[in-house]
């Protein structure tokens, strides 16, 4: 790997364990670049500033979220096995967003916040319109379901639960609150046949099913 793309990776990897434990609003670039044992200059090299950075590593995020949905979603397990696997997935992959970070963003690069919120409603749309299908052909999910109120359903939920400010204040933690809505809203798509099958992998794998208590 050439040198400049260490130097950056390096940089990148500094910050983002930074920021999703403490956002980025308060750290300078005179910080990272101290605790790298760079110079600012060098720091500009590669980034326009902060908010650079965090762009380059949401943009990383969301693209490694893509890549297990869609490796997640080409397997030949049934839809309830999948839907299982996509909780756990999303749920950590959106814990370490919140609330500190997501805060962040959300206040200080609001169009940004704005792709992230649309590109969680648009896989979590896609994912679960093609869990639908594949469960109603299994035999898993109601076919007399009306798909479309269902989406919006999932997303409103998401949407209205996934506010920085919000989870700020709760005890739930995001994980929690990720898996709950959505083994709500699929248990209650589910057949007698897909709830028999959902809580067979509940019992088997208890972690990413609903809440911890249960």
């Amino acid at each position: 790997m050439p040198e400049d793309d260490i130097i950056k990776e390096k940089i990148m990897a500094h910050c983002h364990e930074r920021f999703l434990k403490e956002g980025f609003a308060k750290i300078t670039v005179d910080e990272i670049a101290g605790e790298l044992g760079m110079s600012k200059k060098t720091f500009y090299k590669f980034f326009t500033g902060k908010e650079d950075v965090v762009h380059q590593i949401m943009e990383r995020i969301m693209g490694g979220v893509r890549t297990n949905i869609e490796r997640i979603m080409q397997s030949d397990k049934s839809a309830v096995e999948k839907h299982s696997e996509i909780i756990a997935m999303l749920a950590t992959n959106t814990s370490r967003l919140m609330p500190a970070f997501g805060q962040d963003i959300k206040k200080r690069m609001p169009q940004f916040w704005k792709r992230i919120e649309d590109f969680r409603r648009e896989r979590i749309s896609d994912v679960f319109n093609r869990l639908i299908t594949q469960g109603v052909s299994e035999g898993t999910m109601r076919p007399e379901m009306n798909k479309r109120v269902f989406l919006m359903c999932v997303v409103s939920a998401i949407d209205g639960i996934m506010q920085p400010h919000i989870l700020a204040n709760e005890s739930f933690s995001v994980s929690d609150a990720i898996r709950e809505i959505l083994s709500v809203f699929f248990v209650g798509a589910l057949t007698q046949q897909g709830r028999t099958q959902f809580e067979q992998l509940r019992l088997t794998y208890s972690e990413p099913f609903g809440s911890r208590s249960g």
